[in-house]
């Protein structure tokens, strides 16, 4: 039914028997994303939509559940009511509520509106029945109980309907007092209009999706950044402003700063001469190359977080090598290039390469390649198997807050293999992976939750992880949320959508979503 969802090219199909114990729930993180560009009787804006993928992109990318599985683009009336109806539905139980809006929004007596692409008011009263109140939003995410509410307004722009008796006392949106726990971001300050954007994105938005990506940054930190880079990109035309009142949790939206985060394993002697996580300036995340379109491993830290990696049977060897190479030549100080070349050459089946290149990327302090290195040990790829050598190269990597690393030695720890059983260890790696958004870790812990394994049977914690993972288009949960749905676990049985995900899952390769299909026909 279910198999490991790995970092390793083979399955593994396995029961979990583990010992008994407890874990620390992941952050649940609820978003809802809207982006209205096609207005019909407003003017058209031509970068809201694409802002709110941006937007949804980057949310999923950092363990967001995103309602609808992405940005909801150019919703009429009815089509908004019914997403924040979803919002409100997946806000039970969550720890963060994000509320984000690009389009055009309007004041009239002191309230905020946000328009839908359906929007033709002819005087103030229609606003009050065509569009979207503020205040309504704000309502429905203070009373969901959630420890943290941000609301990120991306709508600051001119009243569209100025010229038909819609009065605005401000001009773009009026100040908003925060309930508690909250914090709303603007795009510039009230009474003032924002830029659209002339390169595809707000700058607003381009700027906030930065710099959610940086670890350790708190909420202040965070859009204290964006409203500096906003009033660097737009020369001070534009200055973002924020309202906050009193958030008792601390949050961080990629993770706490990076001490704090690391995963403290049991190391060996000889691992603590790995050698220190790269800066940000030695990693050149801001340098993409043909290399990076054609071999970044997904969910590498190392790279810029818009490449989506490729899988590793999915590599166009020719293309790759030769970019690759090209990469290594020109940027002879990167080590990710010698670390994406190396599974260039695993691809290939080069096994003696694939080596000799990830220890140039170990050497130039890429802590992904120690986790590769140990996948060779575990899949016995050009060196004997071994899995307690696989499992010391996995340390090394979990030592520097690799989350790959930490899914895969979560996994040894899970059923014994080159490791001692250690049921509270599998938990807490799995856990801290699930914390940098790794859908993996998703799949592994939900699978745990399902059976009682390691953890007190729990079925809806079991489909929310699957759920959160995928949204981030992770096929294995989506074959746990077919299995889930199947076999009616915790839910009742509905075969047509336990169908559904088995399919999406199918669609994306995965061989037991295979099975299970075939399994339904009989």
């Amino acid at each position: 039914m279910f198999g490991r969802n790995g970092i390793l090219s083979r399955l593994i199909v396995a029961a979990f028997v583990l010992c008994a114990g407890t874990a620390a729930h992941a952050e649940k993180r609820v978003a809802l994303v809207v982006g209205n560009s096609a207005y019909q009787a407003a003017p058209k804006l031509p970068n809201p939509a694409g802002d709110a993928r941006l937007m949804s992109d980057t949310l999923l990318s950092l363990g967001f559940f995103v309602v609808g599985g992405g940005a909801q683009t150019d919703l009429d009336k009815a089509g908004f009511d019914h997403a924040l109806q979803a919002f409100g539905r997946e806000l039970i139980g969550a720890d963060v509520a994000l509320f984000y809006y690009a389009g055009h929004g309007v004041e009239t007596h002191g309230l905020n509106y946000l328009v839908p692409v359906d929007a033709n008011p002819t005087d103030e009263g229609d606003v009050f029945m065509q569009a979207i109140g503020m205040a309504g939003v704000l309502d429905q995410m203070e009373k969901s109980g959630a420890k943290v509410n941000l609301v990120l307004l991306d709508a600051c722009r001119n009243n569209p309907f100025r010229g038909r008796g819609v009065r605005s006392t401000t001009g773009g949106l009026a100040q908003m007092q925060a309930p508690p726990g909250t914090l709303i971001s603007f795009a510039t300050q009230p009474r003032s209009v924002a830029l659209d954007g002339d390169n595809g994105h707000s700058p607003y938005t381009r700027a906030l999706a930065a710099t959610m990506q940086h670890q350790g940054y708190g909420l202040f930190k965070t859009f204290n950044e964006v409203g500096l880079a906003v009033e660097k990109a737009t020369h001070g035309d534009q200055l973002p402003w924020v309202a906050s009142s009193p958030i008792a949790s601390s949050f961080y939206f990629a993770g706490k700063p990076a001490r704090a985060q690391t995963v403290q394993a049991a190391l060996t002697p000889e691992t603590n001469a790995s050698p220190a996580r790269p800066s940000d300036e030695a990693l050149r995340r801001d340098l993409i190359t043909d290399c990076d379109r054609l071999a970044a491993q997904p969910y590498d830290l190392g790279h810029d977080a818009s490449l989506p990696g490729v899988d590793l049977d999915k590599i166009n060897i020719p293309e790759a090598t030769a970019a690759c190479n090209a990469a290594m030549q020109t940027y002879p100080d990167v080590g990710r290039f010698a670390f994406e070349a190396g599974r260039v050459a695993s691809a290939r089946k080069d096994y003696a390469e694939a080596r000799r290149l990830f220890d140039k990327a170990v050497a130039s302090g890429y802590p992904l390649a120690l986790h590769n290195i140990g996948v060779m040990y575990e899949s016995g790829d050009g060196v004997a198997l071994n899995n307690a050598e696989a499992a010391r190269w996995y340390k090394k990597a979990v030592a520097l807050g690799e989350p790959i690393a930490m899914v895969d030695l979560a996994w040894l720890y899970q059923t014994g293999e080159g490791v001692a059983k250690d049921c509270a260890e599998a938990i807490r790696l799995n856990d801290a992976a699930i914390q940098t958004g790794n859908p993996d870790a998703m799949n592994n812990l939900g699978l745990l939750y399902l059976d009682g394994q390691c953890v007190r049977r729990d079925y809806a914690e079991a489909h929310r992880l699957f759920e959160q993972g995928a949204a981030l288009n992770n096929a294995a949960c989506m074959n746990g949320l077919g299995v889930v749905y199947n076999e009616a676990r915790g839910v009742p049985r509905d075969t047509k959508l336990a169908r559904e995900w088995f399919e999406k899952s199918a669609a994306l390769g995965n061989p037991q979503a295979k099975q299970n299909l075939r399994g339904m026909r009989h």
